[in-house]
């Protein structure tokens, strides 16, 4: 099979392309009939590839479809070449049933990942296409907990996952430094000295919240005192402002530090502060009152408010007053006129208001802005497609948002505006409250402490020789790697329950498994560096499970581009099945193992060594990729 590098690109893609054109040149249908008659069987015994085209023939050649099947395999059949990676077909029943020819697809598949490396894996097929998206959105004032957690690299693997299709990706964080939390512990802060006692400042915060809750609570006077604390926030040159933006970066430096150490970073801050003095808020509200479903009420209990009429929704319409308000009659904005108007600019609908920042100087060495009404003008241009990754129990808000952005008149832009939800997830024999403290000692920063701890206990006993600086670092790696696996090896809309014992199994579905199968796959490859190899034939392998650790390889591009097409947009939520590719990686460490298991390397035969090195590099490649989308470290040595 004659290849060119856009093949090596997406292999499977390009096995399957063949397919379809041997199929629609026997056939004389259409390319795209075909192609959505083309499977996988169930059993590899049927074929490689099978299509139900028959069916789309029996009418109008008047003949059975099992009768058509058999005609069309003997006519692919008699057009097959030695040098195609196609070896025969047959027919099962209405089936025709396509064969590769092992040793040349493994060739080839070994090829593709061997020559593209890192690359192996992406494609162009959405270059051009901007995307934005919009995670944790953590309240200022607390540290972590695990829910934040899968927030997090919920959004940070979505990034990594559009960006190896061709998107160009925009990470922001949304800030929110106003509102009654926030106005409760600068309350705190002006009345009393910081105590932080050598405690990370967001830890600090939170167990300062407990108390503070509680003087809200049962307090009247603090209540009243923190009320207007709220209304002071506002009001940037006030005392209660600076000190709530001083505690807020505090805060949110300490917060990052958690976010860097489950390797997530992030384009750009938005501040809700700056949201309410950079001129988006009257900017989009102006844009609004253009819109015939936006009006000003003249009587009524709202009158005076900005409001959108939801009665030509069928949901809606039997309303008595189906009117939702946008901004009230004293001109502040609700929560969902402040989303709408902050869901108009990222899509440029509303010029671009802010002045940007460094807020820091992230450890993958590239700065994270945040907005500001004092920084620098820096128009981030606008985004084809939009998501924002917010817990299930948002989802009418969320969907309210996308709805009203279509009376609006901006129906592409609505669209294209994705509520990527996540269901809750908790620790075993534990509930979280931030009121109530019950968080302490569950934090991620916690989490996490605890994962490396478990990961250095074993990776000490399988390398008690190892210094302990080698054994701090994989352990570093496998205990993070751990929980962000942990974290997306279920699909976000289901609920689930963080255990240690399935987080760190170094022989099942988890991160410590794939990350052994990489180190595995690197110490064959180093020990066969300093051996003579012979000339390389990669058509002698075709034993069951190189042929099939081989098949699974060059189905990594199109499992990505798979979990790209899956985003569909639901009543409650968009879909993304993060899940997808964690269970290719599993997948693939378990054909490595089998492949491992049958196949010796270092002992085989000179020529078949060589070849199977080959196969081990691809292996490597592809994995060391898979992991890299999962935003987990590939270890070298465990």
């Amino acid at each position: 099979m004659a290849t060119t590098e856009s093949q090596f690109v997406n292999p499977w893609d390009s096995v399957k392309n063949l397919a379809v054109s041997l199929l629609a040149d026997v056939t004389k249908l259409d390319v795209t009939r075909v192609r959505e008659s083309i499977e996988i069987p169930p059993d590899p015994n049927l074929g490689d590839l099978a299509s139900t085209v028959s069916f789309q023939l029996a009418k109008q050649l008047k003949k059975s479809p099992a009768q058509i099947a058999n005609e069309i395999a003997e006519k692919i059949n008699a057009r097959l070449e030695t040098t195609m990676v196609f070896e025969r077909a047959e027919s099962r029943g209405s089936y025709v049933n396509l064969f590769l020819n092992r040793g040349r697809f493994v060739k080839f598949a070994i090829e593709a990942a061997n020559q593209l490396g890192q690359e192996y894996g992406r494609t162009a097929v959405y270059k051009g296409h901007r995307a934005l998206i919009e995670f944790p959105a953590v309240n200022p004032s607390k540290p972590w907990h695990i829910g934040h957690a899968r927030n997090a690299v919920i959004g940070d693997m979505l990034g990594n996952v559009l960006q190896t299709v061709g998107y160009k990706v925009a990470r922001i964080d949304y800030i929110n430094n106003l509102g009654l939390q926030i106005a409760q512990l600068a309350w705190k802060l002006l009345q009393e000295t910081e105590n932080l006692a050598n405690i990370k400042y967001d830890h600090y915060l939170g167990r300062l919240y407990v108390d503070v809750q509680k003087a809200f609570e049962t307090d009247e006077k603090a209540e009243n005192e923190i009320r207007e604390i709220a209304r002071q926030l506002e009001d940037p040159d006030s005392e209660a402002s600076k000190k709530s933006i001083s505690m807020v970066t505090a805060c949110l430096l300490a917060q990052c530090q958690t976010s860097y150490r489950l390797g997530i970073y992030h384009d750009y801050q938005v501040w809700e502060s700056d949201i309410a003095h950079s001129g988006l808020l009257e900017a989009a509200r102006n844009m609004m009152l253009e819109c015939e479903n936006v009006v000003k009420l003249e009587e009524g209990d709202k009158a005076g408010c900005i409001v959108v009429k939801l009665d030509t929704i069928d949901e809606f319409k039997d309303m008595q007053e189906p009117y939702k308000v946008l901004f009230r009659s004293d001109g502040t904005r609700t929560y969902t006129g402040a989303d709408v108007a902050l869901q108009m600019w990222k899509f440029g609908i509303v010029q671009d208001p802010f002045r940007y920042q460094v807020f820091d100087k992230q450890p993958n060495g590239k700065e994270v802005l945040r907005t500001s009404v004092k920084g620098k003008k820096k128009n981030i241009g606008k985004f084809d497609v939009v998501f924002n990754v917010v817990g299930s129990s948002q989802a009418q808000p969320q969907r309210l948002v996308y709805t009203i952005l279509d009376l609006l008149g901006y129906k592409t832009q609505s669209e294209n505006s994705h509520h990527v939800a996540y269901e809750f997830v908790g620790l075993e024999d534990t509930d979280f409250s931030g009121r109530k403290g019950t968080w302490i000692g569950y934090t991620v920063d916690e989490i996490l402490d605890r994962a490396v701890e478990l990961a250095h206990d074993e990776v000490a006993k399988r390398n008690p020789d190892e210094t302990d600086e080698f054994k701090g670092q994989v352990a570093t790696q496998v205990g993070t790697g751990a929980v962000r696996y942990m974290l997306l090896k279920a699909s976000p809309d289901r609920k689930i329950t963080f255990r240690w014992s399935e987080a760190l199994d170094f022989d099942g579905d988890a991160a410590p498994y794939l990350q052994y199968s990489h180190a595995r796959a690197q110490r064959i490859i180093e020990k066969a560096a300093e051996e003579t190899q012979a000339e390389t034939d990669l058509t002698m392998l075709s034993s069951a499970s190189e042929f099939a650790l081989a098949k699974a390889i060059a189905m990594f591009p199109e499992e990505i581009l798979e979990t790209v097409r899956s985003l569909k947009k639901t009543m409650w939520g968009t879909s993304f099945y993060s899940n997808k590719i964690s269970s290719y990686g599993y997948g693939l460490a378990n054909l490595f193992s089998k492949f491992y298991d049958s196949c010796p390397v270092l002992k085989a035969e000179p020529a078949i060594a060589t070849a199977r090195l080959e196969l081990v590099k691809a292996f490597r490649t592809t994995m060391a990729n898979c992991l890299r989308i999962l935003g987990i470290q590939a270890v070298e040595r465990m």
